[in-house]
């Protein structure tokens, strides 16, 4: 689409902008404020638009938070102020509330701008549309023009065909402003429905796209609704996040309860808030944007005519789909600001309406109806998604990106696979940090419901607020077991039946105890016991238990663990290409965040101790590739010549590429060093600690070099770095090891073992 314009530009207002150069601004500021890479989460949010003194007392209430649950007498003192303390929903901002207001302002005399110049909107009308847009007007004028003018932004092939039911505005004035649109005037006002089911009979795209023109698309919303239809004979329609133009949320899919009355999911709250912003499954979306096959559209026979004007016809059509086999899909990354009730005349006239149309509904889908679940609060959290899919919490420190280490790939990895299963998933981190969508929904599916930002204050009020609602509940890590294990523990009879699920991911207590004997401590083996046994304590809580390693799962059934299982970890990557001459240098890759982490203790013992050795053997400077988030502190302390700090990458492909040689000098650690499957996958071979290789269970000279003294270590590296015979012997068996340990296939059917429903 394109909007041609011969004549002068329109004039402006007294503060320099005209009235469409403001009402573009207005709509920016909107975007922005929706932008999936608005990395802040939701309580900063909402803090950031209201007054210092909430500040203050959000402050003072997060302190006294975290002083209280540091004890368990505390707990319960701290739920009782969270809820005395807790604010009441509103909305987004203060501005909010005027820009409907200033929307209407503004869209009229831009109207009058577009009409007295000689600009024209001119529409591509491609031979094989992929979408036909259906646009019925009833009068708005202005707020059409403002939805023509947003279909600007959507390169997708698609033709529009607009049914004018006798507008008595300057509607007429604007068609004729149309180029390349197919118009279809009728002489009365025949309604929402009877018009759609007019277009449709006109169109010739793959899918219709039913969208009201008192709204605005936002980029890439017809697009996003378009790639799930594509890829998913499934789908019967596809909906979008509706957000009203006064800031709050219309619809994130909608809810129809067993009287038949509906509700738009998350109506007025924040929309961007987490519960709005992951892909599922509803009972239907409303007609405000609505995209469905043509051939389906016509073989059901279109939008039923008994609930014309309008109102219900969206819902019958979606239930009509579902009991056809299909599924309705929230696609959240498809946004739409509306108006809302501008063609209806006002508020009461469509009340009215609803409620006639609601009794035709309850009356033709009365055995649908009869399983819906009851209106009420509570069953919101139910009630959002259709009702045959089993639902887990996931709880972990953080969202899992692969960059990250420390477990959180085999944490991703599982997160798919439980989707794959048909889960639904709601992800629930423990230590939330801000993240931007767009990093979100590159490490995780865009059907998982991530939490933020979630927190270890919030879990236990979380959880009470989804009592009924998931069949498992997974913890991973030890230190949040013995927090989240106590928090559920104390409401575990509010909640329904449900599983614990207790993901080890390591034993940390072996790392602990080899951290101490480093800093010069020694441990009676009383105290081993001792530490060893209370980790294993914490599964006795869970009704299952996922270990790494069959080593590991055998620490939990000497411990009485009865329901013990091994998921290990999952890798399919292609080997980079480069060869032997064509690589240099050394590399690691960690988070050097924390002082007394494993990874920082290795990185210091091989800048300290090995890497002066190596310079001594190598005439050149030795070059150390550094990946990871670091500190300043610690990457100031690191700093040596020729050692280079990338910081995080989320792409190791070309660093993988370029060095010659791995290093993983781990002194102490628990688990499955998977940094190093990684590294043998992308066909670097490894110089580790011999206490990696047990964990592994890979041998020295063959898979990998190992050695734990300093001069041992740097002549493993020198030997693997200079000796192209010895570098290409232990990359291929390196990589064999991980094709066999790290099979996704076994991986997949690790978790479908544990978690099947």
């Amino acid at each position: 689409m394109s909007e041609t314009d011969s004549s002068a530009q329109p004039p402006a207002s007294a503060g320099g902008l005209s009235s469409q150069q403001q009402l573009d601004r207005l709509l920016k500021d909107m975007r922005a404020a929706l932008s999936d890479d608005a990395g802040t989460p939701v309580e900063a949010e909402r803090e950031s638009h209201e007054g210092a003194s909430v500040s203050r007392l959000v402050a003072l209430r997060q302190r006294a938070g975290r002083w209280l649950t540091s004890h368990r007498w505390g707990m319960r003192a701290w739920l009782t102020a969270r809820r005395l303390l807790r604010r009441p929903v509103a909305a987004p901002q203060p501005a909010a509330s005027r820009q409907r207001e200033t929307f209407r302002a503004l869209a009229e005399p831009t109207l009058e701008e577009f009409l007295s110049g000689s600009a024209r909107l001119s529409f591509d009308r491609p031979d094989r549309p992929v979408v036909s847009v259906l646009l019925v007007l009833y009068n708005q004028a202005a707020l059409t023009l403002q939805c023509l003018r947003s279909l600007r932004h959507h390169e997708l092939p698609f033709e529009l065909i607009v049914v004018d039911n006798a507008s008595s505005d300057r509607t007429d004035e604007l068609l004729a402003r149309l180029d390349d649109v197919e118009i279809i005037r009728n002489d009365h006002n025949a309604g929402f429905v009877e018009a759609v089911n007019q277009a449709a009979a006109r169109a010739r795209g793959e899918h219709l796209l039913l969208l009201n023109n008192d709204a605005v698309l936002l980029p890439d919303a017809m697009a996003r609704a378009h790639a799930l239809l594509d890829r998913d004979e499934s789908i019967g329609s596809v909906g979008a996040r509706v957000v009203q133009l006064d800031g709050r949320l219309q619809e994130a899919g909608s809810i129809i309860y067993a009287d038949g009355t509906c509700e738009g999911y998350g109506r007025d709250d924040y929309p961007s808030a987490s519960e709005f912003m992951f892909r599922r499954e509803v009972d239907y979306c409303s007609g405000v944007f609505l995209m469905t096959p043509r051939a389906l559209f016509e073989s059901l026979g279109g939008l039923d005519t008994r609930y014309s004007p309008a109102y219900y016809e969206d819902a019958d059509y979606c239930v009509r789909l579902l009991l056809a086999g299909y599924r309705n899909i929230y696609e959240p990354g498809a946004v739409v600001l509306h108006y809302e009730f501008a063609s209806s005349g006002n508020f009461e006239a469509a009340a009215r309406l609803q409620a006639d149309h609601r009794r035709t509904f309850s009356e033709r889908h009365a055995a649908f109806l009869s399983g819906q679940p009851v209106r009420d609060r509570a069953t919101r959290p139910l009630a959002r998604s259709r009702p045959d899919r089993p639902r887990l919490l996931y709880i972990d420190d953080r969202v899992p990106h692969a960059s990250l280490g420390t477990g959180y790939p085999r944490c991703r990895h599982m997160v798919h696979e439980l989707v794959a299963l048909g889960f639904e998933v709601t992800f629930y981190p423990m230590w939330p940090a801000s993240e931007s969508w767009a990093d979100i929904r590159a490490t995780l599916p865009e059907e998982v419901e991530v939490m933020l930002p979630g927190g270890r204050l919030d879990l236990q009020s979380f959880l009470l607020s989804r009592h009924d609602v998931y069949w498992r509940i997974v913890v991973s890590r030890s230190h949040n077991m013995q927090f989240a294990g106590d928090a559920i523990a104390r409401i575990r009879k509010r909640l329904r039946d449900f599983e614990l699920v207790y993901d080890a991911e390591a034993v940390t207590a072996s790392r602990e105890m080899l951290a101490l004997e480093l800093a010069g401590k020694t441990l009676s083996p009383r105290r081993r016991a001792s530490m060893l046994q209370a980790e294993l304590a914490l599964a006795g809580q869970a009704d299952q238990v996922i270990a790494v390693s069959e080593h590991e799962a055998g620490l939990f059934r000497e411990a009485g663990c009865k329901r013990v299982s091994v998921i290990g970890h999952a890798l399919d990557q292609e080997i980079t290409p480069a060869g032997f001459e064509q690589r240099a240098g050394y590399l690691f890759v960690g988070a050097l965040r924390d002082a007394d982490s494993p990874n920082v203790d290795s990185l210091v013992w091989f800048v300290d101790e090995i890497l002066p050795l190596l310079a001594a053997e190598q005439p050149d400077v030795v070059k150390l590739t550094v990946v990871g988030d670091c500190s300043a502190d610690i990457r100031q302390r690191l700093e040596r010549d020729g050692v280079h700090f990338t910081g995080r990458l989320d792409d190791l492909e070309s660093v993988f590429n370029q060095a010659r040689v791995f290093i993983a000098p781990t002194r102490f650690a628990a688990g499955i060093p998977h940094k190093v499957h990684e590294a043998a996958a992308f066909g670097l071979p490894c110089v580790t600690t011999s206490l990696l290789a047990r964990q592994l269970g890979w041998r020295h000279g063959r898979e990998l070099l190992a050695a734990d003294d300093a001069h041992d270590f740097a002549g493993h590296c020198h030997a693997l770095h200079e000796d192209e015979t010895l570098w290409t012997a232990v990359r291929q068996r390196g990589r064999e090891a991980v094709e066999r340990d790290c099979s996704p296939a076994a991986f997949r059917a690790a978790v479908e073992s544990v978690f099947a429903p």
